[in-house]
């Protein structure tokens, strides 16, 4: 890793504020008629610290399936050079996998990559574009093309039920994130 630039820093009101915040949309499964999910995103702000935080609340089906995201534009073209993703972040609660989905205007699937966190830890997460997956609600698509990292359009957290994966999951938990870096 040679390179780091910051997608999103949280950690200050002039690097991000409340009106950034408020561009984060809900994608949760309530877009469905059996989706009984949330999650919602906001700014945790004191005299000392500031950073972003996702609320969620995954209530899934009975074969698992369920997720509870937000999204939101891409703030700036991703040069070709770019390696990855770096996520600085903690969980709390008992939704222990997350994943960031990369969306692209031109196709209705999106590319992700999951992963997992302990529980009251800031930890550092990263994220090799080779890791990231074409899948189209929570399946994989076996005929997509590499991702293309330059035609990305939006950038998403979700935590899900785990439909397709060998775990469940359901309940609330919360993802604290101190920024959302690409390196190369």
């Amino acid at each position: 890793m040679n390179v780091e630039h910051k997608l999103f820093d949280f950690t200050t009101p002039s690097s991000f504020n409340k009106t950034d915040a408020d561009n984060w949309k809900e994608v949760s499964d309530t877009v469905r008629t059996p989706g009984m999910s949330k999650a919602i995103f906001c700014l945790q702000r004191t005299q000392l610290f500031q950073r972003g935080i996702m609320f969620a609340m995954i209530n899934p089906q009975p074969n698992g399936a369920g997720f509870a995201g937000m999204t939101t534009n891409m703030p700036q073209h991703v040069p070709a050079d770019v390696k990855g993703f770096h996520l600085h972040v903690r969980r709390q609660g008992v939704l222990k996998y997350w994943k960031v989905s990369l969306k692209l205007n031109s196709v209705q699937y999106e590319y992700e990559s999951k992963f997992a966190l302990k529980e009251n830890q800031f930890e550092d997460i990263f994220l090799p574009l080779s890791d990231f997956v074409a899948l189209f609600r929570g399946a994989v698509v076996p005929d997509a093309p590499p991702l293309d990292i330059t035609s990305i359009d939006g950038i998403g957290l979700q935590t899900f039920g785990g439909v397709y994966d060998e775990f469940k999951q359901a309940g609330t938990g919360s993802l604290e994130i101190d920024f959302i870096s690409l390196y190369s």
